[in-house]
């Protein structure tokens, strides 16, 4: 007796055919075209943005919904407004022009004579503690490695990982990936209490509890893991803090409070240890009880090139010996 198709037989079957007509009749234009619809709202403004007609661009819209089945944009008087399945599938078209972005960069490297290509991404934590201590000594040793290096939120890292888009996420431990990839510890992390070389409490060996007191501090970003160990630390030592209320993840900005308003920063060592070492700043003798999971890097189990091993063996011997 013939086999019934299942459920996932058909979805199987139409993934097939969808992905078979953009392969044959999808152009890049067509992306381009949705993108800029989406963004300026209306098909002429994006049509001039890309120097086509209004009916060339009408005519390329239609095509490219007949060839995903659905409907992108729904039309307005003011002009057109992403459907809900056009703002899913938003995404993933940004994710396929980015790909063909980064392969004429990829092809312009390789002209200029790389041999090696190999894309990194980290959290900011690790762009200071990790890459920028390892990086430059590995530019100078493979002059023909080419490093692809962004940093992003590690809430990013997974759909990266997912997808191809990388060979090495530098992170913490704590990151969840697809078991296609393992995590290799590369330091440790700690919590200190930071200010100006200038500040009063820079002179002291061991501030007093009426000493943090009086003091002003900055949180780090609310809910993130030196803000709640402060908070935790102020309530076993009975201490109100005198608080900046200005909350923000960019450290040029919290160096610049630091600076201006002689305020104390609960830090990660991996991002002040560097400005310590270089006398921008001072780390009190102050402990702020907390668990830190450690930085690392996250790199694939199997099918991994050349080049990203030779980063990998580099950031190892450069942490671990």
């Amino acid at each position: 007796m013939a086999k019934q198709p299942d459920v996932s037989d058909n979805q199987l079957d139409r993934v097939g055919q969808i992905t078979r007509r953009l392969v044959h009749y999808a152009r890049p234009r067509q992306l381009q075209l949705v993108l800029r619809m989406a963004e300026l709202g209306t098909i002429q403004k994006a049509a001039n943005a890309l120097g086509m007609s209004q009916p060339s661009a009408t005519q390329a819209l239609t095509q490219f919904e007949s060839l995903l089945d659905l409907r992108i944009f729904d039309r307005h008087a003011r002009g057109v407004r992403l459907t809900q399945q056009g703002e899913l599938l938003l995404p993933t078209m940004q994710r396929v022009l980015a790909s063909l972005d980064a392969l004429g960069r990829d092809t312009v490297t390789v002209l200029q004579g790389a041999r090696g290509l190999v894309r990194v991404v980290g959290i900011s934590a690790a762009s200071t503690a990790v890459a920028a201590q390892a990086f430059p000594a590995l530019c100078k040793q493979t002059k023909d490695l080419s490093i692809d290096y962004t940093e992003v939120d590690a809430a990013d890292i997974p759909s990266l990982c997912a997808t191809g888009e990388v060979d090495i996420a530098l992170c913490r431990s704590s990151t969840e990936v697809s078991a296609d990839f393992e995590f290799l510890a590369l330091r440790e992390d700690s919590l200190g209490v930071y200010c100006v070389p200038e500040h009063p409490l820079a002179v002291k060996r061991r501030p007093s509890q009426r000493d943090l007191a009086e003091a002003t501090w900055l949180l780090p970003p609310a809910g993130s893991a030196p803000s709640i160990a402060f908070m935790k630390f102020c309530e076993s030592a009975h201490i109100t803090p005198q608080l900046v209320r200005l909350n923000t993840r960019s450290l040029s900005l919290t160096f610049a409070l630091m600076r201006q308003l002689q305020c104390l920063y609960v830090g990660l060592a991996s991002h002040m240890d560097t400005l310590v070492e270089a006398g921008q700043f001072h780390r009190l003798m102050l402990t702020i009880p907390t668990e830190l999971e450690p930085l690392g890097m996250l790199r694939r189990r199997e099918g991994r090139t050349p080049a990203a091993d030779a980063v990998t063996a580099h950031l190892l011997r450069w942490f671990t010996t």
